[in-house]
Parts: C-alpha cells; structure tokens; sequence
C-alpha cells in the first residue's frame, strides 16, 4: 500500500516522455517497484537534442532549436510514480531537472496529438561534468 502524500488532495496523473533507459518496461517497472499499466504510445519532443557523450553512461536532452528527439510516451504516472523517477534521475542532486514539455504523440490514429509531459532533461551537475 502507497503511503499518502496529502490527504484530501486527488491524484495528479501525469505523463512522461522518456528517450533512454526507460523506454524499456522491465527498467520503468525496477524503478516504479510495480508494473506501469498506463499506455505507452510513439512519441517526438520537438526542440531537444538526445546527446551522448564518452563520459557519462546515459543519454541526455538539451534544448536546441530545429531537432528532435523520438521516444515513448509513459501515460499515467501517479505522484509516487513521479517521486520514483525523480529519485532514479538524480533530480534534487541536479543530475537532471523535470520540465514540462509538450510533445506529439501517435496513437491508433494517422495523425499525431500534441500532449504535455515531463522529460527528463540534463541538470546543472550533468551539464558542467560533460562540458568540453
């Protein structure tokens, strides 16, 4: 049983455009600690850049004009949900920081729908340990 955050309040679901690691079920249910059973759907963050670099293992998104970055919408993450990635990222250390975005998403239809999500993008300790 999930512990209550603020009694009275209703849930927050939220949704998450994910471009590493935890595209990939079983790693997104490690760090959930449970099976995630919201939809997964094709997505694209307009505005980022996926970046890798020999000195960090993960992959990380940086804003910049005119690219894009392909991914996996994760729809339907509770507050716990998002306390468990916020952990995983290394957020409050700065490792990286949780935007909101929006982004567009493919579903059953021919057309994409434009969402809003986090992402996951790098933060300042991320940033200045991979600067040239």
């Amino acid at each position: 049983m999930k512990p209550e955050l603020n009694v009275g309040d209703p849930p927050r679901v939220r949704h998450v455009f994910a471009y590493g690691t935890l595209i990939e079920p079983a790693c997104l249910d490690a760090v959930l600690g449970h099976r995630h059973l919201g939809e997964r759907l094709a997505a694209r963050l307009a505005g980022y850049q996926r970046m890798r670099v020999p000195m960090y293992p993960y992959p990380y998104v940086v804003p910049t004009p005119d690219a894009s970055v392909d991914g996996v919408l994760l729809m339907d993450l509770d507050p716990y949900d998002m306390q468990a990635l916020d952990r995983y990222e290394e957020v409050e250390s700065g490792v990286y920081r949780r935007e909101t975005v929006e982004v567009e998403a493919w579903g059953c239809g021919p057309r994409p729908i434009s969402v809003q999500a986090d992402v996951y993008a790098a933060g300042q300790q991320l940033l200045a340990a991979t600067a040239p």
